[in-house]
């Protein structure tokens, strides 16, 4: 007798079978074509999105677009697009027929009502969130012509860099870029390190970013231990119908500085210094029938305004996009960067405040980066979607910052499963879980060879009520332990448990108002190199902390938000957070030796407003946003150091014809605590930057003064802020 051999469906076979059997047998299609309002030309790659659906589609080169396979029923359909007001319109699919969308889009010179993902992990209008989310765009960025991408975080309200930390509301001190507590993302993938818990951000160029979200605010319920602060999630470019080619260059200098000792200090070492600097940044994508490839790369190479402050940077990136008939689709990302820079960690004194102590001269390191992630999503029918994520992150630190030994490459192998499901227009569920395994090692009388595994599963659930009211409940459990060595200096291993709940309230009371409140619980578990680190570095000591215990939070937020006209709106957020056990740096003034302790009791209130506009035919702009906070340690009754109480940005811009200028202003408060005794040297931050362009076609050139009034800062101890520099560039699209 003869058999014939069948095929197991397996598991994501039999789950698509449930759900494709709950769907109505009638099904229908939607189609259109999209084209610019005022040019009556095709828009390829407009976002065109069912609502109360997970099905939508992409336009191509002609501005068209089909979605098959939509049960019968009617529907809202959503059509959007970076740079353009989105549009929604009333559809009814009826059996075996195509209904059809042909619509235009008015181009607009802000986002003001952008779609996130980042807030609740799905695609969503920022005005139905519970939380305080800032987007940037690709243009906005760009038009700051950024040497380095964490530049232009500067501009989002209650953002603070601190050379490679990020701190947004205060979460943060500077910690030598060890355990932020700020989660940085690319297309919704972790880039932190596995050893020091950092990003390497010269891994992002700014050529290849489609937009940036950051969400303030603890979103440990979400994202788990690294975002007790906030998330920064930048995505980037997919290749679109129309291939795309881009390039930037730019060239500048650095002045001297205000004080003349601090130049002759310089000049004593090389008479003929002139601090220059440069970036090159290209990108080419283009769409081949189903396949969407992208390569971008990136240099960066500058000789400081310190002494010990070179740089020599390298990135190359690649991404993959592949979408099945099915409606499936594949991504892969691919990063490698490389940074040789010079070491500055002191200042030599005071009145030689842009030179290294002597035994610190010469002194470098080297960072290798590698990182590289695959996602697949496959719809199981029109009310669910299941994403598969996978991702490896490799990075070696080379340091002659030390004699005790060296580091071996940090390895992290994570990903992924989650699924969105609809039942409901008004109700949707997303469940899933992360894992991940981190590797690190070094020699024994650094922290030794230390494995960790993290399991969290989480869930969110959103319930719109009567079209006004939207609520929003969520948690993750997390669940992290550090395996014991026995051969380093401190053995044992560590277990953390911890869940994290949230729950938020989204309501328009009337058209374009919003009111927002949430209740939230944020935590963060020490790493490795908080935990069992002993280094002697560059004019500090680290010394471990086996002891440190994992430390959390509830942030209790208010929110208000107005859209006065279709090109401006106001927001204003109150938020209160307390934490208990706090880890933070705790530096030894005299013996400069540090190591993390935790704070037992820490309380952050605050209020903070946004606005956004733009005016007159789009001729003025402006964009400002302050904070006022007090980030207190409640035992000691003394702020945390390297905080500030206010912090504020003003950007004005005119614009006529193909000019433009703009100006920035950012000040921040001093500091009223600080780690080394006498280093009174904290004061406000105050700078200016002015830039022109002047853009033709897809061309732009532009000059700029950075530090324009040349104001001599610092933000941590004994380390000189950018001093005065003029910059000029050019970018162009092909």
């Amino acid at each position: 007798m003869r058999y014939s051999k069948q095929k197991n469906p397996g598991l994501l076979g039999f789950v698509s079978i449930f759900f494709l059997a709950l769907e109505l047998f009638a099904q229908g299609s939607i189609a259109g074509r999209i084209t610019d309002a005022a040019t009556k030309e095709a828009l390829p790659g407009v976002n065109v999105q069912i609502e109360g659906t997970v099905i939508g589609a992409s336009t191509n080169l002609q501005g068209k677009f089909t979605i098959r396979r939509v049960p019968v029923g009617t529907y809202i359909v959503k059509v959007s697009m970076i740079g353009y007001w989105a549009m929604r319109k009333t559809v009814l699919v009826t059996a075996g027929d195509t209904a059809y969308v042909d619509t235009t889009l008015i181009e607009t010179p802000i986002e003001i009502d952008p779609v996130v993902v980042t807030a609740g992990k799905w695609q969503q209008d920022a005005a139905d969130t519970p939380a305080a989310v800032e987007v940037m765009t690709a243009r906005e960025i760009l038009a700051r012509n950024p040497l380095r991408i964490e530049d232009a975080l500067e501009t989002v309200t209650g953002v603070q860099i601190l050379q490679e930390n990020v701190t947004i509301r205060g979460s943060d001190g500077y910690t030598f870029g060890v355990g932020s507590r700020v989660l940085v993302m690319v297309d919704d993938v972790p880039v932190m390190n596995s050893d020091f818990g950092k990003v390497n951000w010269f891994m992002i160029s700014p050529s290849d970013i489609d937009r940036v979200e950051v969400v303030r605010g603890a979103g440990s319920a979400l994202y788990g231990s690294s975002a007790m602060g906030g998330v920064v999630n930048f995505f980037t470019r997919d290749a679109q119908p129309k291939s795309r080619t881009y390039v930037r260059a730019l060239i500048g200098a650095y002045d001297d500085s205000p004080e003349p000792l601090w130049n002759l200090g310089l000049r004593a070492i090389d008479k003929q210094r002139v601090a220059k600097f440069n970036r090159q940044d290209f990108t080419h994508s283009r769409r081949i029938g189903k396949l969407g490839l992208r390569i971008s790369g990136g240099r960066s190479i500058s000789d400081g305004y310190v002494e010990n402050g070179h740089y020599e940077r390298y990135n190359l990136s690649g991404k993959v996009n592949y979408s099945l008939t099915n409606g499936s689709k594949i991504t892969l990302f691919g990063n490698y960067m490389h940074d040789k820079s010079g070491i500055f960690t002191l200042w030599k004194n005071q009145g030689e405040a842009l030179n290294v102590p002597r035994q610190e001269r010469d002194k470098k390191q080297t960072q290798n980066g590698v990182t590289f992630f695959a996602k697949y999503t496959h719809p199981l029918s029109s009310k669910a979607v299941v994403d598969f994520r996978a991702y490896y992150n490799r990075f070696l630190l080379g340091t002659q910052g030390t004699d005790a030994g060296t580091f071996s490459p940090a390895l992290g192998l994570g990903g992924s499963v989650q699924m969105q499901y609809i039942p409901k227009r008004r109700l949707s569920f997303i469940f899933g879980s992360d894992f991940k395994l981190d590797k690190v090692e070094s020699t024994k009388a650094l922290y030794g060879r230390r494995d960790a595994i993290l399991v969290a599963p989480y869930f969110q659930s959103d319930l719109k009520l009567w079209q006004k009211l939207n609520i929003t409940l969520s948690g993750r459990y997390d669940r992290y332990e550090i395996y014991s060595d026995t051969e380093a200096v401190f053995g044992e291993g560590r277990k953390y448990l911890h869940f994290s709940p949230k729950f938020g309230l989204n309501y328009h009371p009337v058209a374009n108002t919003t009111l927002r409140a949430s209740l939230a619980n944020g935590f963060k578990f020490p790493i490795v190199a908080q935990l069992f680190l002993s280094f002697d570095g560059p004019g500090f000591t680290f010394r471990p902390n086996p002891d440190l215990k994992s430390e959390e939070s509830w942030t209790y937020e208010l929110g208000f938000r107005q859209k006065i006209t279709s090109t401006w709106f106001v927001e204003v957020n109150g938020f209160l957070t307390h934490v208990d056990g706090l880890i933070e740096l705790e530096v030894n003034a005299f013996t400069r030796e540090v190591k993390f302790i935790n704070i037992a009791d820490v309380r952050i209130p605050g209020i903070e407003m946004v606005t956004n506009g733009r005016w007159w035919k789009n001729h003025l702009g402006l964009k400002a946003n302050f904070i006022m906070m007090k980030p207190e340690d409640r035992i000691r009754r003394e702020l945390l150091p390297y905080r500030q109480k206010f912090i504020a940005f003003i950007a004005p811009s005119v614009r006529f014809g193909n000019v433009e200028l703009q100006l920035d202003y950012k000040y921040a408060s001093a500091q009223e605590t600080y780690s080394l005794s006498g280093a009174n040297q904290l004061v406000p931050q105050k700078v200016v930057d002015i830039r022109i362009l002047y853009s033709w076609k897809k061309q732009t050139a532009f000059i700029g003064i950075n530090n324009f009034n040349n104001y001599a800062y610092t933000l941590r101890d004994q380390s000189i802020e950018e001093i005065r520099n003029i910059v000029a560039g050019y970018r162009a699209e092909f």
